[in-house]
């Protein structure tokens, strides 16, 4: 399901571009194309893959494969409300598709408390990031009916949901697995990730709920918050300037792309100074987001993962040689998809040629990979 998923992921992506260029379609139907049907399921199969090797345990329950496809099921009925332009706050969809992620999410959360009280000394410290990032997404589904309930609020109770979702669920999920996966596709190991894992995520937290909360109602609330989330940022990309330099400038490589959506990601929260300020308008954020994040973060784990995923058990010369190419040019891509993605957050709309040549480079090494695929 994974190999699908992140495909899925990249299509919806993808799709969602090509309704910004050329549909002119609503800012709400194209971020939750991206959101609710790409990035989301992909994101709960990939916790639901990686909590046992946190925990040092066995494989989630066989059911647990219904989870991802519920959150997928509630981002189609989400969409279709948006796609036929059905009022937004009252249509049933919506309320349906929040209901259908909520017990998707709060399912996985309660697994993973569970999983975490049960573990043979210490858990890893990534998985107290999945349990923020799960509260985050749990709290921002819960706003939408909440938006029904207040009409009144709900420009503010909007923007909460939407920075919930974004720093606090994509955000705190991506720094968690960030910190692990970089150092595994350069094959050291990083001896500091887990003691900054440990001492990041209070600041990561802070600053998505100060984020998200200030975004609603208090400008200087949401810098604070912005600079308290750079903190693990920072100390996660300086850290890997000072030890993976090498790999992470090559032009191949799962690494450069990995880097680079960390790269991005501290872009996007500058580009928030400027909206928070009233400099730079919020409504190509999201766009920026997915562009200069999203697309370099999921490529990225792609290119390193899908080999694993489509054939676990013992690594072969057939693994490096999809991840090779897979791999291929992937720094020059994800420097597109950055650049481009920066680019339209910072108000050159321009900057989606960039990011739509970086897709096609990807899809490019997809149909090459295929080809392996099917003479393997």
């Amino acid at each position: 399901m994974l190999p699908l998923l992140a495909i899925n992921a990249i299509a919806m992506m993808t799709g969602s571009l090509g309704l910004w260029l050329f549909a002119a379609s609503s800012p709400q139907l194209t971020a939750h194309v991206a959101f609710a049907l790409g990035i989301m399921p992909l994101i709960l199969a990939a916790v639901i893959y990686f909590v046992p090797v946190l925990t040092r345990g066995s494989g989630a329950p066989r059911w647990f494969v219904i989870l991802p496809i519920a959150a997928w099921a509630g981002g189609l009925f989400i969409n279709a409300a948006f796609a036929l332009a059905l009022p937004a706050a009252s249509h049933v969809a919506v309320h349906l598709a929040a209901l259908l992620a909520s017990v998707a999410a709060l399912t996985l959360l309660v697994w993973i408390a569970r999983r975490a009280g049960r573990t043979l000394g210490k858990p890893h410290p990534g998985l107290h990031w999945y349990l923020a990032a799960l509260f985050f997404l749990s709290a921002g589904l819960l706003i939408v009916p909440a938006m029904s309930l207040w009409p009144e609020h709900r420009a503010a109770l909007r923007l909460i949901h939407l920075h919930a979702n974004l720093l606090g669920f994509v955000g705190l999920t991506a720094i968690g697995t960030l910190q692990v996966l970089l150092p595994t596709a350069v094959g050291h190991a990083d001896k500091a990730a887990v003691s900054r894992l440990t001492q990041d995520l209070k600041f990561a937290v802070t600053g998505a709920a100060l984020i998200a909360t200030g975004a609603a109602w208090s400008a200087p609330l949401a810098i604070i918050g912005a600079i308290l989330f750079l903190i693990p940022l920072v100390r996660m990309g300086s850290r890997w300037a000072a030890v993976f330099f090498d790999q992470i400038g090559r032009l191949h490589g799962a690494a450069a792309s990995l880097s680079l959506a960390c790269f991005g990601l501290v872009g996007m929260i500058f580009a928030g100074f400027g909206h928070a300020s009233a400099y730079l308008e919020g409504r190509a954020a999201v766009t920026g987001f997915i562009l200069s994040v999203l697309l370099p973060l999921v490529t990225g784990a792609a290119t390193q993962l899908l080999p694993v995923w489509l054939r676990p058990g013992r690594q072969e010369v057939w693994h490096d040689r999809l991840r090779e190419t897979l791999g291929r040019w992937s720094g020059l891509r994800a420097l597109l998809l950055v650049a481009g993605g920066l680019a339209v957050a910072f108000g050159r709309n321009e900057g989606l040629w960039l990011a739509a040549a970086g897709i096609l480079m990807f899809a490019a090494a997809l149909l090459t990979s295929a080809r392996l695929w099917r003479h393997s």
